[in-house]
């Protein structure tokens, strides 16, 4: 009973940390659990409030076996634990997934409030999706409160602004080259029409002295 008692006490100081037994797939399992908790509350995840609820109340249940295990508690069996944390895993992963669908689709769908949420409780990384959210932002900032993203957008314009004094000497040796190249251009059009002109001229001069030849030759009889 005293041992009992210990474990107990032992397991609700570090319920806010984590096993160590199994962390690096424990973690993951266990740190998601909050995130979940407020997941399940949204409008656009209730399809999937069942699973998440019998995810939570896994996780947490399995969570004990492992401050258990940490403990040396001879009567946990270890094997039973990486396998419950097995599950448990495939299980976040499906979560995981379908959050991201219902994610994609606000976006299509215009749903300002399952976006917010799902960036908000860490469920998207918006690294991953920075190109959607900053047309999404840039798109719908002044009818839906987007306050979340405002961050992420003004660090965006800042790196646009780096980007822009980064190579503004290669845009004026770009507007320098652009402009030579007119020029020649230019150059080349009106050597062009003036070669025109005096190719005109000869044939002009050439049938002109034609014309005159012709008609010495009917006034001489020759023809």
């Amino acid at each position: 009973m005293k041992k009992y008692l210990l474990l107990l006490t032992l397991s609700l100081s570090l319920f806010g940390q984590n096993p160590q037994s199994f962390a690096a797939l424990g973690d993951v399992i266990y740190n998601d659990i909050d995130k979940f908790e407020k997941l399940k509350e949204m409008p656009t995840m209730q399809e999937f409030r069942t699973a998440i609820d019998s995810y939570i109340t896994s996780a947490k249940e399995t969570k004990k076996m492992g401050f258990a295990i940490d403990a040396k508690d001879t009567s946990v069996n270890g094997k039973l634990y990486l396998n419950a944390l097995r599950k448990l895993s495939t299980e976040h992963d499906a979560i995981i997934g379908n959050s991201r669908t219902r994610f994609k689709e606000a976006i299509e769908d215009e749903d300002g409030e399952t976006i917010i949420g799902m960036v908000n409780y860490g469920v998207i990384n918006t690294d991953n999706y920075q190109d959607e959210l900053i047309h999404y932002y840039e798109e719908f900032n002044e009818d839906q409160n987007l306050s979340s993203l405002k961050g992420m957008y003004t660090k965006y314009i800042s790196s646009l602004k780096k980007d822009d004094n980064s190579t503004a000497v290669t845009a004026a040796q770009k507007e320098i080259l652009e402009n030579k190249a007119s020029i020649e251009r230019m150059r080349a059009k009106d050597k062009a029409k003036s070669d025109a002109l005096e190719s005109s001229v000869k044939e002009e001069k050439d049938r002109e002295k034609k014309k005159v030849l012709n008609e010495q030759k009917r006034e001489l009889g020759i023809e």
